[in-house]
């Protein structure tokens, strides 16, 4: 079942996120001041940019969470990712998918993982507050299938518009977007 999972993944990169190698994974800096103390803990995706590939899991999601929590027997950083929401309807069926965060270095950036012998994705934090982050994951395979998403977090279920649109202007600044895909928002409305 997993092979069959892992198979469609690819086939949908292929199809829908054919990308040469000008337009590869980014290497954009951590966040200024990151400490996983104030990564860990649940949040809320507030909208999102995202290639098909990128965003396989999420393409139905909305109530859509992330929560990050530390690998008690880690002295690395390494971490679990729980991704959480509903299928197309706050009352929808629930979907998970954890992921591990591993081979933290710098402070930051870790390899994240789905499935054991899967690629992993870079996976960085680029803006931290304490109510506001940006993660950026990407992977490319060969140098010719590039995916990638740029999560726009909160500690709440919204962000005041300014908020959003700061956030989403300096995810842009970075020039992560390689596709000038959309930012699409996440409902929340009626989740919580």
């Amino acid at each position: 079942m997993e092979a069959v999972f892992l198979l469609q993944v690819f086939l949908l990169g292929i199809s829908n996120a054919f990308i040469l190698g000008a337009n590869s994974c980014k290497s954009p800096p951590v966040a200024s001041g990151f400490r996983n103390e104030r990564y860990n803990g649940l949040w809320y995706e507030v909208s999102k940019a995202q290639t098909a590939g990128g965003g396989f899991f999420e393409k139905d999601c909305v109530c859509t969470t992330i929560d990050v929590q530390p690998d008690p027997s880690s002295t690395s950083g390494d971490s679990k990712a729980i991704n959480s929401c509903r299928k197309l309807a706050p009352s929808g069926d629930f979907m998970n998918a954890t992921g591990s965060l591993t081979n933290e270095g710098p402070l930051g950036h870790w390899k994240e993982g789905f499935f054991p012998g899967a690629p992993k994705a870079d996976y960085t934090i680029i803006y931290l507050t304490d109510n506001v982050a940006i993660e950026y994951d990407c992977s490319s395979f060969l140098g010719l299938i590039t995916n990638y998403c740029i999560h726009i977090l909160s500690r709440n279920p919204t962000l005041t518009p300014d908020e959003e649109n700061a956030a989403i202007k300096y995810a842009e600044s970075l020039g992560l977007n390689t596709q000038n895909l959309p930012y699409h928002k996440t409902l929340q409305s009626g989740c919580w």
